[in-house]
Parts: structure tokens; C-alpha cells; sequence
């Protein structure tokens, strides 16, 4: 092994530093943004006091639990809504101040629809009046699980009405959803083939119309050709049914060098804004949008919802913001292969609470925020795929999920090539990651945390990971938009996961880097961890932001940290390895080839021989052919010797034998040398 010591004043400096940083991250207690934002808002007033004395109940109900009225989600919506840049006036810079949320919310009416007066926000400000409270029962509180009608207001905080102006008419209910523009005239699907088993899409019929027709567990074979969907003005297909297998026979694999004729292709007609909609077919009733002129929505009706299909996915402010739970609905047993999705404003592929999917030979190019994106599901396989051109987020990106294998996928040109959010054992292996901004980013996210709040066993393993220095086209604002370019791993508040056997080269930066969340954000105005509303309404997130328990094995880190940009905020940290965690954390490094590093700990903590079992992630699993059902793999054992068949990883086994991690580091070069192999 090649090392050498990152020796300077400067990093004894940041050590002195890191341990500052370990008093106050490990022995303080956590603070409340509360405060914060209501000193800024005093500030932002002048010398207009807070109505009624009301202090933190100005936005908030009970403050010993979170929750908010009406004003208080406004301010919170607001602070994700890249529309209110320059609401108070100043220039236009793509983040957000809190004068800027403030602002933004003044011509709300934040206590609608019990306010009997119908005045926006900033007439009550200046009245004294309660912008997010109103008389009687008549107010809605929002917390991270429920939206709670009919409750009065917190007395004692009077006036919380302005006296004069008679009651505003009642809101309009929204318009329908218009069509998409287009020839909605396609040839009929044979009737015969309804309730066959099996239902083939031909050049001039319309997949979706097989998709409606088709009964559960039905498979839609599509021949090569190009198929636009105009009938639906936000997705291109929808699919509400289990076990539908949506094959398309292309005739090339997946990849660069297919041609668009050997390929099945749904492309967006121009303004659609995702590919493919895998999701239960009911809104809960919890969720659906509230007053009596609202309409009802299904859960493919993205925008009956959502203001925008962009991040952080604004909602309608008669939508309550629920989190969706485990006994939801879902779907189950769901394969896509050979399909291209191409040129969605927003999302290529995108799932919600399933369960059992295969995505084979599945390609997304140039769908602008994720190319292949499931959320909130469990038991997948991504495998044999293609993502390119997600220009303002990841290609890949596996969201609060759990039990996903990610297998031999090649992404590029994204800004983050695979993402991998608030989940719990997720198998990453075999895969290319290429000009991007960002390799792999593995991350424990606050805005995300009460949907799921973990994200652990995350094991990268076998991968080939570089030359990412692409520049970074976030949308600014993001929190993703201030990452520096030229990362090839990036674990961030994750813990006990695995990274071995990856070949991680050429990257401007950092090779491999394990971070505390709340670390590289000190300071920042929007996501310092004391300022940042997305962390304050996390209970819990505080506790668990810390990168914990991974080990970073046997893996080729070189060649990076060689052009570091001047104008980085984080150049100082720079290297083959970094480690900037409050104290080691468990965290350890060994049998990796490497040059530099940087450590806040001032040493990267060697890992012990006989590491502890992480338990089994499961087997690879068999993928379903032209003619079968996928497989589902290994389970995952519950102790060293009964990890899933194949390639697997350890989940809550007392100890691996070395021979154990021997075979599994063998298993993962492997298919990193096939990786490399095909890359030259």
C-alpha cells in the first residue's frame, strides 16, 4: 500500500478544529432552528411586534411536538420554492434568504378557508392581527404524519382576525387537466388478446392502451419503433395494475451505441413531464386535497398535487403534506425491460410503494431530474441498464427504499451518477459511473427523513467509478447545487455499510469520502444545521446525521485530488480518501491502494481483522427472460453462514470469517474487471 501524510500547518489547523467540532457535535445539545427564524422574522418586521405576544405560536400550535398552522407550512413550503428568489426585493441569485420567504408568503392567506375577513398574510401582520390563526374551529394544523381539520386557535393570542372586511367568496375548484395536445387516434389493440396472458403492441397502436386493457399479471410485448403517448399531458405511460411485464423487443442491449431502430422508444411529445408512472392507483384519503371545491385526485394526476415535478415538488396549498406509510397500498410484481424512455421534463422511470420489480435493459436519456427513480419501495433489481443527460440531478437514483440491487448499469453525464437516499440494504455492484459530478452519492437527507429515516447497509462493491469532473448544473438553490465536482464516492450520514473492491480513478477532488452531514454546511445560510427548516422538522435527524460504522476495504482509490478547483470552500479536504466525521465513528480503512488523504481525525482508523457482520443483503436473483418471471433473490441472512445466494453482504451477524470477505472481495473485482474490461 502507497500512503502518504497530508502535512501542513493548514491541517493542523483543521485538526484543532475537528476536535472543537467532536465537543460541540457529540457534547452539546442539539439546537432548534425555532428561535432562529423567529428572530429573523422580527428582524425582517422592524418595528411591527409579533401579533398577540404570540411568540413561537405565531407559526407553531403545541411546541412541545412538531407541528404548524397554516402560516407556519407556508413558511416552510416557501423555503423550497425557488419562485420566491427576489420575493423582498433583492436581486435574483438563485438561493433563498428567510426575507425572501417571508416576502413570499405575504399575499397568502395562510388561515383560509375559516378566516372570515379573507385577508392575505402581510394585511394581519400590520392589523396585529394572527396570519396563521382564526376564531373558532376553524384552523388546520399540519404535522409530519397528518393534516388535522376544524381545531381552534391557541387562545389567548387575540386579535386573530382583522376587524372590517366581510367574509372572501370561496376558492374556485381547479381546472381539469388538459390534453396533451396531439393525435390521440391510435390502431385498436386486437380484442382477442384481451384476458390472453399476453398483449402485442405494434408500430401506430398505443402501449398505454394495452396497458388499460390489459388485466393483472399480464405481459405486453412491444416491437421496435418509436411510440409517443399525447393523450396524457404529464406522463407518458401509467401503470395501477400488479404483475404487469412491460417487454419491449429491442434488438440491442442497452447502452451508447444502440441505435434508436433497434430499440422500443417512449418518447415525450415536448411538455410531459415523466416517462413511465409505476404507482398504486388510489390517493389516500389523508392526502387528498381539502375544501369543498377540491377535486379528487389519482395518484397518477402528478400535477392535482404538485405545483411542480421539480424539486423539492411543491404541492398545491390546499394539499396537506402527508407522509405516506407502510400499510399503503402497493403494487407488486412488476418487470420492465428493453424499454428506452427519452426526453421527460422530470423523471424517466419513477415508482412509488412497490414491491418485487425487475428493471432490465432499461435505458433513460436525457430526463432532466432522475432518470431511473424508485421511491418508497422494496425488493428490486436495476440491472443491465442505461441512464445519461439527468443534467439537474441523478441518473440513477434509489430512493427511501429498501432491499434494491443495483447490478451492471452504466451511467453518465448527470449530475450525480448514482444516488442512493434515505434506504436500508441496497446492493450497488458492477456498475459504470462516468462523467458525471458526482460517482455515487450516498446520502442521509433531512427533507426526506420522516418518509424514512435510515440509511443503512448501503455496500458499494466492484464498481468502476471514473473521471467525474463534470461542472455541476443543479438547479441552483438545491442543496445538491453546492457539491464541487470531481467525486467519485460519497458517503454522507450513512452507517455500516461497505465499500470494497471499486476501482475509483481520476477525479479532480476526492476519490472516496465519508462525511458527517451537518459538517461540510456549517455556516451556510440556508443548510446549516442549526438555520436549515428541513432539519428542524426531522425529529431525530440531529441524532443520526453522522456517518457511522462503514468500511472503506480493498478497493484502487488513485490519481485524484490532482486539480483541485481554487474557488472550492472544501479544497482543503482533498484527497484519494477523506474521512470528516466529529471522531472516528467507527469508521475504518484498510487493503486500499491509495496516495493522499485528508482525515479530521488526522489519521484514517484502521479496520479490525475480523469485522463485525452486517447481515445478508440477498442474492443477485435471477432476472426474468423473454419467456419467464424475474427472480428474487437471496434474502438475506440473519447470521454469517445464511447470507441470499450469489454475491452477498453480512446484515446483523455477530462476525464474518475472513475467508467469508475473502470470497466477497473476490466476487466484487471480478465484476469490476468486467466492468473495465467492456469500458475499453
Amino acid at each position: 500500500m502507497r500512503t502518504s501524510v497530508f502535512a501542513s500547518l493548514r491541517t493542523w489547523c483543521l485538526l484543532v478544529l475537528g476536535a472543537a467540532l467532536v465537543v460541540f457535535l457529540v457534547g452539546g445539545p442539539p439546537a432548534s432552528a425555532t428561535p432562529a427564524i423567529r428572530n429573523a422574522w422580527e428582524t425582517f418586521y422592524g418595528p411591527i411586534p409579533i401579533p398577540g405576544n404570540a411568540d413561537c405560536q405565531l407559526c407553531h400550535g403545541n411546541t412541545s411536538v412538531p407541528e404548524w398552522n397554516g402560516y407556519g407550512w407556508d413558511i416552510f413550503d416557501a423555503t423550497g420554492d425557488l419562485a420566491c428568489d427576489g420575493a423582498d426585493g433583492s436581486p435574483m441569485n438563485g438561493t433563498l434568504s428567510l426575507d425572501e420567504v417571508f416576502a413570499c408568503v405575504e399575499t397568502d392567506d395562510s388561515d383560509f378557508p375559516g378566516d372570515p375577513t379573507g385577508s392575505d398574510n402581510v394585511t394581519e401582520i400590520n392589523a396585529g392581527a394572527q396570519p396563521g390563526w382564526t376564531t373558532g374551529p376553524n384552523n388546520t394544523i399540519f404535522t409530519q404524519v397528518a393534516t388535522i381539520l376544524n381545531q381552534d386557535p391557541v387562545q389567548g393570542l387575540e386579535p386573530y382576525d382583522p376587524d372590517g372586511a366581510g367574509g372572501a367568496g370561496g376558492m374556485g375548484g381547479m381546472g381539469g387537466t388538459g390534453g396533451a395536445g396531439g393525435d390521440c387516434q391510435r390502431d385498436p389493440i386486437p380484442p382477442e388478446q384481451i384476458g390472453d396472458g399476453t398483449i402485442t403492441v405494434t408500430q401506430g397502436q398505443s402501449i398505454q392502451a394495452a396497458l388499460d386493457q390489459a388485466e393483472e399479471d399480464t405481459r405486453i410485448e412491444v416491437e421496435p419503433g418509436v411510440y409517443e403517448e399525447p393523450c396524457n399531458v404529464d406522463n407518458g405511460l401509467e401503470i395501477t395494475k400488479n404483475g404487469i411485464q412491460l417487454i419491449g423487443l429491442s434488438t440491442a442491449a442497452a447502452g451508447p451505441e444502440s441505435l434508436d431502430e433497434e430499440r422500443v422508444i417512449v418518447r415525450s411529445t415536448g411538455t410531459q413531464r415523466n416517462g413511465i408512472v409505476i404507482v398504486p392507483p388510489e390517493v389516500p384519503q389523508a392526502a387528498q386535497p381539502k375544501g369543498v371545491d377540491s377535486l379528487h385526485v389519482e395518484r397518477t394526476d402528478c400535477m392535482g398535487c404538485h405545483t411542480d415535478m421539480a424539486p423539492p415538488f411543491p404541492l398545491h396549498p390546499n394539499v396537506p403534506k402527508i407522509i405516506p406509510k407502510e400499510n399503503e397500498p402497493w403494487l407488486s410484481d412488476i418487470v420492465i425491460q428493453g424499454i428506452t424512455i427519452q426526453g421527460f421534463e422530470n423523471n424517466g422511470l419513477f415508482t412509488e410503494h412497490v414491491e418485487r420489480f425487475t428493471f432490465e435493459d432499461v435505458e433513460s436519456i436525457d430526463n432532466r431530474n432522475y432518470g431511473i427513480f424508485p421511491v418508497l419501495s422494496r425488493d428490486g433489481l436495476i440491472q443491465n441498464s442505461y441512464s445519461t443527460g439527468s443534467d439537474l440531478d441523478s441518473a440513477l437514483w434509489v430512493e427511501t427504499s429498501e432491499r434494491v440491487r443495483v447490478i451492471n448499469n452504466l451511467v453518465e453525464d448527470s449530475v450525480n451518477g448514482i444516488e442512493v437516499s434515505n434506504s436500508d440494504d441496497v446492493m450497488v455492484m458492477g456498475n459504470e459511473s462516468r462523467n458525471n459530478t458526482v460517482g455515487a452519492a450516498i446520502l442521509l437527507l433531512p427533507d426526506i427523513y420522516p418518509n424514512r429515516g435510515s440509511a443503512k447497509r448501503i455496500n458499494l462493491m466492484g464498481n468502476d467509478i471514473h473521471d467525474n469532473n463534470r461542472e455541476n448544473t443543479a438547479r441552483p438553490g438545491a442543496i445538491l447545487s453546492g457539491i464541487p465536482s470531481g467525486i467519485g464516492i460519497l458517503y454522507v450520514g450513512v452507517d455500516e455499510s461497505v465499500a470494497s473492491g471499486n476501482t475509483v480513478e481520476n477525479h479532480d477532488f476526492v476519490g472516496i469520502g465519508v462525511v458527517d452531514y451537518c459538517i461540510p454546511f456549517d455556516g451556510d445560510p440556508m443548510f446549516d444545521c442549526e438555520v436549515d427548516p428541513d432539519v428542524m422538522m426531522a425529529p431525530g435527524f440531529l441524532a443520526d446525521q453522522a456517518a457511522e460504522n462503514n468500511r472503506i476495504v480493498g478497493n484502487i482509490v488513485l490519481n485524484n485530488a490532482t486539480n483541485v478547483k481554487p474557488d472550492n470552500p472544501f479544497k482543503d479536504f482533498a484527497g484519494d480518501l477523506a474521512l470528516l466525521t466529529a471522531g472516528p465513528r467507527g469508521n475504518c480503512f484498510a487493503d486500499n491502494d491509495f496516495d493522499t488523504f485528508f482525515s479530521l481525525a488526522g489519521t484514517l482508523p484502521p479496520c479490525p481483522e475480523d469485522p463485525p457482520g452486517t447481515g445478508g443483503a440477498g442474492g443477485m436473483g435471477g432476472v426474468g427472460g423473454a419467456g419467464g418471471d424475474a427472480g428474487s433473490g437471496g434474502t438475506g441472512g440473519a447470521d454469517a453462514d445464511n447470507g441470499g445466494g450469489g454475491c452477498t453482504v453480512g446484515s446483523a451477524a455477530p462476525s464474518r470469517p475472513s475467508a467469508t470477505w475473502l470470497a466477497l472481495l473476490c466476487c466484487a473485482l471480478a465484476l469490476s474487471l468486467r466492468r473495465r474490461l467492456r469500458r475499453r
